[in-house]
């Protein structure tokens, strides 16, 4: 079960700014989003029709005096379509026009009939962007509800450097597409997650260590589309080498015990609708690391010395401790060996199966990795999610290997369709 993309109307002003709407149309649509471009007539002068109808995949839609659109008040239905109407660039001319409500042409009678919640990105001049005059139309617009993301400081097209120059892309397509969940009201929408993510490290002496080859990518692509659509989201990560996601809090741990520790405290500290644990922790840990570096050819002979015992098992501990009505989901990475499909799947669902009975989760996503473009160190990811329901369970494949942030939002529509939209078991 999936919802309907997030419609997403993007109007583009004529500032030279305009020349990124073809990269931030591509950017929309990575984010899984339906795209709707408006260009105004200045717009045009920086970027072509072509270029925003080819990558948005619908005719662009550049003027109010369009016979065949308005036939049908083309204006007011694009008006309604969207759930967020992204304005980027805002020129200080469109802003002020807007800010005056007037209707003149086609962008400003969609700014001025829209419902939906919109989100602007200004892009000017430093000078223009600080002038009294602006400013007074940027509050006006936040007074009607909008939105801003930026602008950014540093080199503009007129040689200054200073504030004024566009958000990127990719920031802006997140920020969109976060207001847009936001306003369909989604079931994540006000919910409360806390994911795991990356390794966990037991250390031999202060420079060795025992770890595993996870990179962290799964449970940051949760972490980050959990806090597109809606959810206040706490990320533990071992040591992995990633950027924090846009709205998402961050805990970095490095051992197996630090990691149960951190997540205790978040599940103490407030309610929890969903707990991910997507690290991949270690599951043996050295019980007296060595204080100092030890000499290689130390390094044997010292081994057993050290001590060797099984690493607390995250899940499993916390499971256990369940409070409340906390969902929990599991992540099972498997070597399974074969070229028979059914037969890797029979397999993989067995051993998920398994994993879910003593862990303890409510669902368990299940994946090979050991084969090219799945699992650890790759972009790309696919497996079976595994949902209990009393003493039964379901099963639904995720289909072929798609990028981890697609196969987020999949899990995440998957999840809350089954444990928090209306209805939900």
């Amino acid at each position: 079960m999936s919802r309907r993309p997030d419609r997403v109307l993007l109007v583009v002003a004529g500032g030279i700014a305009a020349y990124k709407a073809p990269e931030l149309v591509r950017a929309l649509k990575a984010e899984g989003c339906d795209v709707q471009v408006i260009a105004t007539p200045a717009a045009l002068a920086f970027v072509t029709e072509l270029a925003l109808s080819t990558v948005s995949g619908r005719p662009v839609r550049t003027t109010l005096l369009d016979a065949a659109a308005e036939g049908s008040v083309g204006h007011i239905e694009l008006a309604d379509w969207p759930d967020t109407v992204l304005v980027a660039p805002a020129t200080a001319d469109l802003m002020a026009r807007a800010a005056a409500g007037l209707a003149g042409d086609l962008a400003t009678c969609v700014l001025l009939a829209t419902r939906a919640p919109i989100v602007w990105a200004p892009a000017m001049n430093t000078n223009m962007w600080r002038h009294p005059a602006t400013q007074k139309n940027l509050a006006t617009l936040a007074g009607y509800g909008g939105e801003f993301v930026g602008p950014d400081r540093g080199e503009l097209a007129c040689g200054w450097v200073g504030e004024g120059r566009m958000i990127d892309p990719p920031i802006l397509a997140a920020a969109a597409r976060s207001r847009a969940a936001r306003a369909r009201g989604g079931p994540w929408v006000g919910r409360r997650v806390l994911v795991s993510a990356g390794p966990t490290r037991s250390h031999i002496d202060p420079v060795r260590f025992i770890a595993n080859a996870s990179t962290g990518a799964m449970g940051f692509a949760i972490a980050e589309e959990a806090a597109k659509q809606g959810a206040s989201v706490t990320l533990v990560a071992g040591p992995v080498d990633r950027a924090t996601p846009p709205a998402v809090q961050r805990v970095d741990v490095t051992s197996a015990g630090d990691m149960l520790e951190a997540m205790e405290a978040e599940l103490e500290r407030a309610p929890v609708d969903l707990v991910a644990m997507v690290a991949a922790v270690g599951d043996l840990e050295i019980e007296r690391p060595h204080t100092g570096k030890l000499e290689k050819q130390a390094l044997i002979p010292s081994m057993a010395a050290l001590g060797w015992r099984r690493a607390v098992d995250v899940l499993a501990t916390l499971t256990g401790r369940k409070r409340g009505a906390t969902k929990f989901l599991g992540f099972a990475a498997q070597t399974v060996e074969g070229v028979d499909e059914a037969a890797i799947t029979a397999e993989l669902v067995r051993l998920g199966l398994h994993k879910l009975a003593y862990k303890g989760a409510d669902a368990l996503f299940v994946n090979r990795v050991g084969v090219p473009g799945l699992g650890f160190a790759s972009d790309t990811n696919a497996g079976i999610l595994l949902v209990r329901r009393g003493q039964q369970h379901v099963e639904r494949p995720s289909g072929p290997p798609t990028p981890k942030r697609a196969l987020a939002r999949w899990l995440l529509d998957q999840l809350g369709a089954e444990f928090f939209e209306e209805g939900a078991r």
